[in-house]
């Protein structure tokens, strides 16, 4: 990973750096070694047959999102199975676990401190799949920092674990592009935002410039920094690049774009 400018940071995934953690590798992109000064981004992968279980995770609310492999997660007493684009929703006080099945299973964990004054949600969604189409935006023009190009095709994004289904603080967002596809360069004022492709080949906007992505790639955009994400033409109609991540804390601008409460029910 290597530092943009002022943006913040670009993460190459063949390029990260793993210390062996309770028998797993562990690598830490993004936290305040990086700048960051609300999200810690850690990538984990768990060999075939072993156990994640970090004490120190209780004590954070966090979202993970699955990369490769198969397996299980428990949050809480609640256990579900998991494979790649499953996704996982531990509020603050829920230990966490993922647990790998014949196959190393490498999961990306995004995690932070809830502010003591921040609402908590009632009955949160605990799992669910980045292909989760039941929230999320389909128009997408951004926030107002730089116009669509022309006629540019809209991108379209999920929300996962939102306000809406109970997220606090470190919701989950889905972009999906077509080829053609382009989800708007956009800022978040006071919320810092860490994304990474999960599926196909694509690119991100950091700061001033687009950059080409591959799964396990990704950016860390300082507070306020402008990012997007898209998918160049290309051959295959029926392909679609797919990115995970999210401000935070999270930006309410972003929910009353799609029309939604930014409220956490």
């Amino acid at each position: 990973m290597s530092a943009y400018k002022d943006y913040g940071i670009l993460i190459r995934g063949s390029e990260l750096e793993f210390d062996k953690v309770d028998g797993v590798l562990v690598s830490r992109p993004v936290g305040p070694h990086t700048g960051a000064a609300f999200v810690r981004v850690d990538v984990v992968r768990i060999p075939a047959g072993a156990r994640w279980e970090p004490a120190a995770y209780t004590g954070q609310e966090v979202t993970a999102v699955v990369f490769t492999g198969k397996g299980t997660a428990r949050i809480g007493t609640r256990t579900h199975t998991v494979e790649k684009g499953s996704t996982a929703y531990a509020p603050t006080g829920h230990p966490l676990s993922f647990a790998a099945d014949d196959d190393e299973l490498t999961v990306y964990f995004w995690r932070g401190d809830l502010p003591d004054d921040a609402p908590r949600g009632t009955a949160p969604t605990l799992f669910n799949t980045v292909h989760d189409t039941t929230a999320g935006i389909r128009d997408f023009a951004g926030t107002g920092e730089i116009a669509p190009v022309g006629s540019e095709q809209r991108a379209y994004m999920n929300f996962p674990h939102w306000p809406g289904n109970g997220c606090a603080y470190l919701c989950v967002n889905t972009g999906v592009a077509a080829p053609g596809h382009t989800f708007n360069i956009h800022g978040h004022p006071g919320a810092e935002d860490a994304l990474f492709a999960l599926h196909g080949q694509g690119q991100f906007f950091l700061g001033d410039q687009w950059f080409d992505m591959s799964p396990g790639d990704g950016i860390f955009a300082r507070a306020g920094v402008l990012h997007g994400t898209r998918h160049p033409e290309g051959p295959d109609e029926h392909a679609r690049f797919i990115s995970v991540g999210g401000p935070v804390p999270y930006d309410p601008a972003l929910y009353r774009s799609a029309g939604l409460s930014a409220d956490v029910v």
